[in-house]
């Protein structure tokens, strides 16, 4: 009984190699056959096949580099930060901005604010100025004044310097971009434009957090 047992797992076992070994000699063969008899009609799969495996050993490469970017290892450093900076980007002098600023307090050692001003909008922007110093005495609006209406480069230009001065004193920097959620999803589209391209616009910098307020729209 147990020399047929062994037997009988020996062809049960040669059976599966016995089909890869016969998939791959077809296999060869096919690819043969192309190669001296169908060449000009395959040659464009080369060059194909040739730029997927470099694509797909960069891919790997890319995993590869993250995660040893990404693992703890002994020693890392752990450190300890003297404060927190919250810089709150105002555009109008709304219930968003307001409760950004409420929210800015609560979290922040200091508080700044932010407003673009542009030469079509002056007569706005002062408007804007008095209305926030009305709310927020004790906060300081730093109004940054452009000559076209490019919100992103002065708003990162700023914030660069911001975190440059924060470093020195040992601050973390917090950039908080105030938004309203519409009721419905569909109205997304018709807001928040440039709120996004702040985001995206500060998300590359290495010492600034970039967060969002937002608030809830009922209708």
């Amino acid at each position: 009984m147990i020399r047929h047992w062994k037997k009988g797992k020996g062809a049960n076992f040669l059976k599966p190699a016995f089909a890869n070994i016969l998939g791959a000699i077809i296999c060869y063969a096919i690819v043969l056959i192309l190669l001296f008899f169908r060449l000009g009609d395959i040659w464009p799969f080369f060059p194909i096949i040739l730029v997927l495996t470099f694509l797909f050993l960069s891919i790997h490469s890319h995993y590869q580099k993250v995660a040893k970017q990404l693992r703890l290892y002994e020693g890392i450093e752990k450190r300890t930060y003297d404060g927190n900076l919250v810089l709150v980007l105002v555009g109008n002098v709304t219930r968003v901005s307001v409760g950004a600023i409420n929210y800015a307090q609560s979290i922040g050692d200091e508080v700044l604010a932010m407003h673009i001003s542009t030469k079509e909008t002056a007569e706005k922007d002062q408007e804007i100025l008095q209305e926030f110093a009305d709310y927020f005495p004790n906060i300081t609006l730093k109004n940054i004044n452009t000559s076209y209406r490019d919100i992103i480069t002065p708003s990162v230009k700023y914030v660069k310097r911001i975190a440059q001065e924060a470093k020195q004193k040992n601050y973390t920097v917090t950039v908080l971009v105030p938004q309203f959620i519409p009721n419905k999803p569909w109205q997304n589209i018709l807001h928040n434009q440039m709120s996004l391209k702040l985001k995206y616009a500060l998300r590359w910098h290495e010492d600034v957090v970039v967060a969002s307020y937002s608030y809830h729209l009922k209708e």
